[in-house]
């Protein structure tokens, strides 16, 4: 066996299916009983496994989740419930990880931090922009940050979720002849090389995603398939930035789930603070917080009575980021189709989003290893319901 291969011992073929759909070309190989597995491990340690329990629990699985932890090798545990002995008996085998029925979902998400954690993947940042009102100019700094991104040599997709009324493609005077939809409906044969072919690319360096130009095939984007859309897009760039966002609509919710970073974007007016006030708190009933959630204020005044203070204690959460006012030279740029490098180098506007660049993406580290069972079970932090 490639020791880069995932095993899947007695996985559900549904679960199997959307594990290959998730995980693109990366090798899997899947087999029904404990024997064809050893047979297999045989001749190889896989990179990583996934078992699944039957009901009630046979001695197997449990065995081979503790040879193959004993070699190294992350494993995680299907069951079909959270039982607490069932739980023990895995933390006592060694596994990584345990999911009862219902989710499945969670698992390629699993996989995908093992795989990137060991250095086998790289998956991309996902950075949302979510306006806590109309008129922030969420669209404008989207487009610029995923342009900064791209003078720094690194892949980015910018890709705009308001399938109606989305600007992204106006404000860079594309057209969006390939569409999210497209992405969706042909994820299985896209490789990077076509990928990079078939998608808009923009003069700055960014490749460009949208629905604007076929607002009626937009209706086949559920939130699953715009989740599946931004899983996919994740391991073909470095960064992921997502404009198009107004609502706490599922859809946005499916982009939010995923985000590694929320720029929560206002500005020096009141309606727009108490707007961001109520946003901040339900992002953190949500578990939105601690370093995902960025507060950016756009459009900065110094002198503005609204001060970056007042913000911070009305919002409840500080001041990540400002970007200065340019009125002028973003309306230049807007109307010829570039960016604020071309139409106005020396903006304030340039100097501020190349700092927000450097808070959202600094220098590239290997990301940790993920937690395991033990360690979620154990930390001080941990409340035990079964498994988080």
């Amino acid at each position: 066996m490639d020791k880069k291969t995932i095993l899947l011992v007695a996985v559900r073929p549904d679960v199997n299916a959307a594990l290959v759909e998730s995980l693109g070309p990366r090798g899997t190989l899947s087999v029904e009983t404990v024997g064809e597995a050893r047979a297999a491990i045989g001749k190889g340690a896989p990179m990583a496994a996934v078992l699944a329990l039957a009901d009630p629990p046979a001695p197997g699985p449990f065995e081979l989740a503790r040879d193959l932890s004993a070699q190294g090798v992350p494993v995680i545990l299907l069951g079909v419930r959270k039982d607490p002995d069932l739980i023990r008996e895995a933390l006592r085998a060694g596994a990584r990880d345990f999911l009862a029925h219902g989710e499945e979902g969670e698992l390629a998400g699993k996989l995908l931090a093992l795989l990137q954690a060991s250095g086998e993947i790289q998956l991309a940042q996902i950075t949302a922009f979510f306006p806590v009102k109309g008129g922030m100019g969420a669209t404008s700094l989207a487009t610029h940050l995923a342009g900064s991104l791209a003078r720094q040599g690194r892949r980015v997709c910018l890709v705009d979720l308001d399938f109606e009324l989305g600007d992204v493609l106006s404000f860079l005077d594309m057209k969006g002849a390939y569409t999210l939809a497209d992405v969706a409906a042909n994820a299985h044969r896209l490789d990077r090389e076509l990928l990079d072919a078939s998608v808009p690319h923009h003069a700055s360096g960014v490749w460009v995603l949208s629905q604007c130009d076929a607002v009626a095939d937009g209706e086949r984007l559920d939130p699953g398939a715009v989740a599946g859309v931004l899983r996919f897009l994740r391991r073909h760039y470095d960064h992921v930035i997502i404009d198009g966002l107004r609502d706490f609509g599922d859809l946005s919710f499916a982009a939010l789930d995923l985000a590694s970073r929320i720029v929560l974007v206002v500005t020096q007016e009141v309606p727009a603070v108490r707007s961001a006030q109520r946003c901040a708190a339900y992002f953190r009933q949500l578990g939105y917080d601690g370093d995902r959630l960025l507060l950016l204020v756009n459009r900065h005044q110094k002198g503005s009575p609204i001060t970056r203070e007042v913000i911070e204690e009305t919002v409840g959460i500080p001041v990540g980021a400002t970007v200065g006012n340019d009125f002028s030279g973003l309306s230049r740029a807007v109307n010829r189709g570039v960016l604020l490098w071309e139409e106005a180098p020396r903006s304030p506007v340039v100097r501020d989003v190349e700092a927000l660049a450097a808070t959202i993406a600094p220098n590239r580290a290997k990301p940790p290893a993920p937690a395991s069972l033990f360690q979620k079970l154990f930390s001080p932090k941990a409340v035990v319901h079964g498994l988080d």
